[in-house]
């Protein structure tokens, strides 16, 4: 064999097809998923093969979960629209206090800072509930999920727990995160860091196929 007929890596004879597959998740990072089967089938069923994933929430994975579940009402165009309602009425309240010169004057001026520190307490209150509440629930457990075509089993013993994807249940992709949330107002999260390129589509394809899109 002459130095020209040399055997090249693998990578170098398709490098847009390994480029192609790394786009259908840029966000991995480095994580493989198993292959495994459903143990809990029936003897006469053919069992289903699914995909083991094992991971730990890092605590700004827990916030961003927390802040697509609904736990915050006021947020997103809801606080902006009430952050412009009220930055009006402080301006009229201001206004006036300037322009009037009355006995209750003093209460334009009043009403006009109250605007501004619930304007306040809208942006800034619900991040410091999420921020407490997912530095709490963050505790670097590892996390064990098979995801079947039908189901989900999370966990193990007497931990262990299922979602069925049987289009009760809602999801929503979001900020690098897959969220499945339940009719019995439980989370499910996976990290698309924690996907290999390879079977992500595949993944996704079996959660949104058994899932609703999520509306809050």
């Amino acid at each position: 064999m002459s130095d020209n007929d040399s055997v090249k890596p693998s990578g170098e004879d398709n490098p847009e097809g390994i480029e192609k597959v790394n786009e259908d998740n840029p966000e991995w990072d480095g994580s493989e998923a198993e292959f495994v089967s459903d143990d809990d089938t029936e003897e006469y069923e053919i069992p289903e093969t699914g995909f083991k994933l094992s991971y730990v929430l890092t605590r700004d994975e827990v916030y961003k979960c927390l802040y697509h579940s609904g736990a915050v009402k006021t947020k997103g165009l809801r606080a902006v629209i009430q952050s412009i309602i009220l930055a009006a009425a402080a301006i009229v309240f201001f206004v006036v206090y300037f322009t009037t010169k009355s006995q209750y004057n003093s209460y334009n001026i009043f009403f006009g800072v109250v605007c501004l520190i619930t304007i306040a307490a809208i942006w800034i209150v619900p991040h410091i509930y999420l921020k407490s509440m997912s530095k709490m629930m963050a505790d670097g457990k590892k996390i064990e999920a098979e995801i079947y075509p039908t189901h989900i089993d999370i966990g193990s013993g007497e931990g262990e727990w299922s979602i069925m994807l049987d289009g009760r249940s809602y999801i929503e992709e979001a900020d690098g995160m897959i969220m499945i949330f339940t009719e019995k107002n439980r989370i499910f999260a996976v990290p698309k860091r924690v996907i290999e390129p390879e079977v992500y589509n595949e993944i996704s394809a079996i959660l949104r196929s058994g899932t609703e899109p999520a509306e809050f």
